[in-house]
């Protein structure tokens, strides 16, 4: 596996003027890449799933990976944009967006934002504000890796549910490590919550495989 070495470090909760020459460029992968995550339940540390995701085509404006769970015969082929935010639409509309929590080049102290991205079943969306809070060294099943820590803070809203759950909406926080020499995150983290202030997700996704080309 290669190694990416920052060239300067510089702590959480730094001044977000701080001037630095460490950025992380938009990202470079190589066909073939392979990257292997699990998802965990953080109210009883217990795993929910995992995916492998295969890097098999690279287009002008997206990322397009062959997806599986174990288990599965048959793959899914998922779109990302170039910021590595999945390609999403919302029911029933045709409009896709391929924006979302990262935006390169990544440099501490940079804030960025999205409005109204579309969840994976597109029964509603979220927004929020997000900004590269620091690096830091981040140790998942896969290794340790030096990532950019992004933290953001947004509101969800359930567009599309019938019953009680029509209309529903919240806050959330997700963190999520991105590391330059995988490409891509090795960690997330996300909490989501009620109108009422109770926590309804506690979810946090590892990196636990990473075969480079």
């Amino acid at each position: 596996m290669s190694t990416f070495i920052l060239a300067a470090l510089l702590p959480l909760g730094a001044d977000a003027g701080t001037e630095t020459s460490t950025a992380a460029e938009l990202p470079a992968p190589s066909l073939g890449t392979v990257w292997t995550y699990r998802v965990l339940d953080m109210w009883n540390n217990t795993e929910l799933r995992q995916f492998e995701q295969e890097l098999v085509e690279i287009q002008a404006d997206r990322l397009v990976f062959r997806s599986r769970r174990p288990g599965e015969e048959e793959a899914k082929t998922v779109h990302y944009g170039r910021s590595l935010a999945s390609c999403r639409r919302l029911r029933g509309s045709e409009e896709e967006m391929c924006a979302g929590s990262l935006a390169f080049p990544l440099r501490v102290g940079n804030r960025t934002s999205y409005e109204k991205r579309p969840w994976p079943s597109g029964d509603g969306h979220s927004s929020a504000q997000c900004e590269v809070a620091g690096v830091e060294a981040v140790t998942v099943g896969a290794g340790t890796f030096e990532s950019y820590r992004i933290d953001c803070d947004g509101n969800w809203n359930r567009m599309f549910e019938t019953g009680p759950r029509q209309g529903m909406s919240g806050r959330f926080e997700e963190t999520i490590w991105y590391s330059p020499s995988v490409g891509r995150y090795v960690k997330r983290k996300y909490n989501s919550y009620g109108s009422s202030g109770r926590i309804y997700t506690k979810e946090q996704t590892e990196l636990i495989r990473f075969v480079p080309k």
